[in-house]
């Protein structure tokens, strides 16, 4: 089902702001205000001028069958109030081999060094046991599915890097990946592909795995995180 769709902020007209780009009649009304409703990545902060042309990659499903892969861009726009922070998103809406397709695909082109440097991290003993502790501490024995939040110091540099764990834990069926949700093979009531954002400024309302800047987490107050510095 692969389609493509944009979400882009309007200033001209007679209807400004954000809206679809195309029409978007021939789609289930609630697939469609699923999409709506959750291709942004969260937070209020975009405006300041480090996260402009940063690049967040948010993934989650939209009905039984299906995955929004939304690549949102933050943009150096201003509205018609002289307020930045205007983001553009591209939203591919796909099946859920076509999902797993496409983000090995993300993972594919980023720099092999980077990949490398997570996998190395990702992979380690001490990120083992830290996963574990954290998983362990923090997570209530409950059936809501649990969040977990990585951090880091906002660079771009820094946040290809975060990207690549976020790709590698999403992608590859490892013991990291199981301390947040055991697969779908062994668990039927596992969530068949993880909701994830790889930037946001604020973790409430996302999905599964969020990375977030270390001093927005911080400046949160109470939010367990796991530093990825």
């Amino acid at each position: 089902m692969a389609r493509i769709l944009h979400i882009d902020y309007v200033l001209e007209g007679g209807r400004r702001g954000y809206q679809f780009t195309e029409p978007t009649r021939d789609l289930d009304p609630a697939l469609v205000k699923a999409i709506w409703q959750g291709a942004m990545p969260r937070g209020s902060a975009w405006g300041d001028a480090a996260y402009v042309g940063a690049v967040s990659l948010k993934s989650f499903p939209v009905d039984d069958r299906h995955m929004a892969a939304c690549e949102v861009t933050i943009t150096d726009q201003a509205d018609e109030l002289g307020r930045r922070g205007i983001r553009k998103a591209i939203i591919h809406l796909l099946t859920l081999d076509e999902h797993a397709a496409y983000l090995r695909e993300r993972l594919a082109a980023i720099p092999e060094e980077i990949v490398q440097h997570a996998e190395k991290r990702l992979y380690s003993r001490e990120w083992e046991l830290l996963f574990r502790k954290y998983s362990d501490l923090h997570q209530p024995r409950t059936l809501i599915k649990p969040q977990t939040v990585l951090a880091h110091d906002y660079t771009p540099a820094n946040w290809r890097f975060v990207e690549a764990c976020i790709l590698l834990l999403v992608t590859r069926a490892t013991l990291l990946t199981n301390l947040i949700e055991i697969t779908p093979k062994l668990n039927p009531f596992a969530d068949r592909a993880l909701s994830f954002t790889t930037l946001a400024l604020d973790p409430r309302g996302e999905g599964r795995i969020v990375a977030v800047p270390v001093d927005r987490v911080k400046a949160l107050g109470g939010v367990p995180y796991i530093d990825l510095r």
